[in-house]
Parts: structure tokens; C-alpha cells; sequence
């Protein structure tokens, strides 16, 4: 069976993705504009952090996941 790896710069995307979810959702809670004006970024926050946490559970379990050691069998 071949070794199922995700790319290192595939976890890269995901840190990225998860920053500036939370980085939007921050900086559009904190602002004192009418909600009509950052309710499209407050969702486009929540949407990146979603595909982060969603992607992370989904692909997670592969990296984890170790060969079991082959064992030699005891001498005669």
C-alpha cells in the first residue's frame, strides 16, 4: 500500500487559511460599522476558519497514522 503524505505546504495553506478567518473575524467584531457592511467579511472570516478546522479533521488522521513494525519471527 502506498504512503499517503499530505505536503507540508498543504498545512501551510491551512495555518494561513485559519489566521486570516480569525483575523477577519477580530477586525470586523471590533469595528463600529453598520452590520450591512461587515457581515460579508464576518462570514468569509467563519467560511476560512470552517475550511481549516474541516480540512484538519479530514486529513488529520493520515499523518497520524503509523506503519505497524514488522516483527521477525523467534529463532528455531
Amino acid at each position: 500500500m502506498a504512503e499517503r503524505r499530505v505536503p507540508w505546504w498543504l498545512w501551510t495553506w491551512v495555518v494561513v487559511f485559519s489566521c486570516v478567518g480569525v483575523a477577519t473575524i477580530v477586525a470586523t467584531v471590533t469595528d463600529g460599522d453598520p452590520g450591512w457592511s461587515w457581515f460579508p467579511h464576518l462570514l468569509q472570516g467563519v467560511s476560512l476558519v470552517a475550511f481549516a478546522v474541516f480540512f484538519y479533521v479530514v486529513v488529520g488522521p493520515l499523518r497520524r497514522r503509523r506503519r505497524a513494525k514488522k516483527r521477525s519471527l523467534p529463532p528455531l
